[in-house]
């Protein structure tokens, strides 16, 4: 990163600043510090993967200061959905184009988390730039997780976490249980009980969990979130089930459920088990979690000419 910034011409060169994350929200904590010092005279990047843009969209929501991206971590599923792929593959390249940002608004995904007896659980309720989902992905995320805390200095267990808790998780098996209302765009609801579920996915971006693409068709300015429900599936379909929905190939597929919705309701049926999902990659828990779109909600900068 300082290569590059020391390759940028000397008045832009003069005028950027590089700060270092040294623990859990310091990204959120920096963003604020400097969009509260600087106001919209400055452009407050997020150089890292979905962990550091979800901080800093949550520092940045209602503010005057414009975040940018520059993909540097792992998934960087958010910016497939903000920039074309030539400039996604090459994410330095945002550094040579400062000089034309173009600024626009774009919508947020907002996250409430409640428990069994209806309190709202501050800890686990946020903004997410990007998607939020529930159920058999963020079963595998977890233990993914854990199979990497278990063997931190393990490049082999980091390399493969994912698809070794995948296959764990198909092989145990899951049945998620819910109630849902869901409010389409045109005002209508919709309303189900007592639904099995492998998954839940409610999308402002196209993108997550290292290039599914749950919502080919998403857009982070329209004011509408696009809601995909899998229904249960056994383990003998789960997996070509599945390779459709990371291709985004599962529109119009039986067990596929789309809406596009503007605010909505899960209820977990089951009283000693909570929800368990993640809104950027972030866990979060909730027996009954609320979704809404807030639109034009941070002021997003974009590099693309």
């Amino acid at each position: 990163m300082e290569k590059a910034v020391a390759a940028l011409p000397p008045d832009l060169r003069h005028r950027s600043k590089i700060f270092y994350t040294e623990h859990a929200s310091h990204a959120e904590e920096l963003a604020i510090t400097n969009s509260e010092k600087y106001g919209s005279e400055c452009i407050i990047f997020a150089c890292g993967g979905d962990g550091t843009v979800h901080e800093i969209a949550n520092a940045l929501a209602f503010r005057n200061s414009p975040m940018a991206v520059i993909p540097l971590g792992t998934g960087n599923d958010f910016a497939r959905t903000l920039y074309p792929k030539d400039l996604y593959k090459n994410p330095l390249d945002v550094l040579k184009r400062l000089e034309s940002p173009m600024i626009h608004p774009i919508d947020l995904l907002r996250i409430d988390s409640y428990d069994y007896l209806g309190n709202h659980l501050p800890s686990w309720s946020r903004y997410s730039l990007n998607i939020a989902s529930m159920g058999l992905d963020t079963l595998v995320q977890a233990k993914a997780k854990r199979i990497v805390a278990k063997h931190p200095k393990s490049l082999f267990f980091r390399n493969n976490a994912y698809s070794f808790a995948a296959i764990s998780c198909l092989m145990n098996g899951w049945r998620f249980k819910m109630d849902y209302k869901i409010e389409l765009e045109n005002g209508e609801m919709i309303e189900k009980k007592g639904m099995d579920y492998s998954l839940v996915s409610i999308c402002n971006g196209r993108y997550y969990g290292g290039g599914f693409c749950p919502a080919p068709n998403a857009s982070v300015n329209d004011g509408v979130l696009d809601v995909c429900i899998v229904e249960h599936m056994s383990k003998t379909k789960a997996f070509s089930q599945l390779m459709k929905y990371k291709k985004g190939k599962h529109i119009g597929q039986k067990g596929f459920t789309f809406y596009r919705s503007t605010s909505g309701i899960f209820n977990s049926l089951n009283s000693n088990l909570q929800m368990q999902g993640n809104y950027d990659g972030e866990d979060f828990f909730g027996h009954k979690v609320r979704y809404e779109v807030i639109p034009n909600a941070i002021q997003m900068a974009f590099f693309t000419e």
